[in-house]
């Protein structure tokens, strides 16, 4: 099926996969514990089986288009097809890492695109030990800092539904899934002598979230809801501080927006993350739950001023733009027509 890109007139072609939540692709997954090892060694598992097959399906577009450019999201098979494309009609091939995990970014990294872009120094130094000969290029996210930006106003008139809620307010975003872990936020935030947990997101453990945080924390201490993303800038300055720990990120851009809202940051202490939040937040070990809380109670007394919005500030929306730009005219501009 065909259509458009609201608002830019380009085209889009839609293409058939079979989806990651397929019932029959899961319980196949799923059937034994060694065909699950199995099938996560050779890539086959659900999202890469999404990813394979809409890549396979999207290959005689790619064939007629003779585009200047492919970036392909199909994982490692998308990989495979991208360089059937580059040889046979000479396209230059981009892979973005979007992940931190050495065994699937080293594999597509090795697969010759002619650019891999990562979005930090640290996934760079990951990429490099696993595919030395690569051509990386780092771009790191960017954030719309005038959507995103401290209030004159105080925060808190503009969410009502928070009138209800002990101060201060700690905000966690994202899925609502055991990577996320934000079952230890809520660990956390049970041992400060007061304050609240406000959790934006659903996830197949929401449930379980819930339950534990009515037990730990009671109504008066803990909200959890979904709202548009466009909203999500007064919840981040309502916040008087925002935490995720999950277990890794290929950047984090829920602290990015944190910080340009000028809410402070509490993160595990790993190389990304200090990498984007530096000096406007705080690091720990959030399985040592007392260091977690000591370390959000630290974040809550600082008075840090103007920091996180300066530490925000390096990461401009229209600078990660114009890098992709300036990427895409260079390998363009040496595209082969085969």
């Amino acid at each position: 099926a065909r259509g458009e890109v609201p608002n830019t007139g380009l085209e889009t072609v839609r293409v058939r996969a079979i989806a990651r939540d397929s019932k029959f692709t899961n319980a196949l997954y799923r059937a034994t514990r060694l065909g699950k090892k199995v099938f996560d060694t050779l890539f086959l598992d659900p999202l890469n089986v999404e990813w394979a097959t809409a890549a396979l399906s999207a290959l005689p577009s790619l064939l007629r288009g003779r585009y200047d450019v492919i970036v392909m999201e199909g994982g490692l098979v998308g990989a495979w097809v991208a360089r059937l494309v580059q040889r046979l009609r000479g396209s230059a091939f981009v892979d973005i890492a979007h992940g931190l995990d050495p065994k699937w970014e080293g594999a597509f990294a090795r697969q010759r695109p002619d650019r891999v872009v990562c979005f930090t120094r640290a996934a760079e130094a990951m990429i490099r030990s696993r595919a030395p000969r690569a051509a990386i290029t780092v771009i790191p996210h960017g954030v719309d800092l005038e959507s995103f930006r401290p209030s004159p106003e105080e925060p808190l008139s503009e969410l009502p539904e928070l009138a209800k809620l002990e101060r201060p307010f700690v905000l966690c975003a994202g899925a609502v899934d055991g990577h996320k872990r934000m079952d230890l936020a809520v660990h956390a935030v049970a041992r400060l002598e007061r304050g609240s947990l406000l959790v934006l997101g659903r996830g197949p453990d929401e449930a379980q979230l819930d339950a534990l945080a009515n037990e730990l924390l009671g109504p008066t201490r803990y909200l959890r809801t979904a709202v548009p993303r466009s909203e999500m800038p007064r919840w981040y300055r309502a916040a008087d501080s925002f935490s995720l720990p999950s277990r890794t990120v290929s950047f984090g851009m829920t602290y990015l927006e944190a910080l340009a809202c000028g809410t402070p940051c509490v993160a595990p202490d790993d190389a990304v993350r200090r990498e984007v939040i530096g000096e406007a937040g705080i690091f720990c070990d959030p399985e040592n739950l007392d260091e977690f809380s000591t370390a959000l109670a630290s974040a809550l007394e600082n008075d840090w001023a103007e920091i996180p919005r300066r530490r925000a500030e390096r990461f401009p929306i229209a600078a990660t733009i114009d890098a992709y730009a300036a990427l895409f005219k260079t390998l363009a501009a040496t595209r082969k027509e085969l």
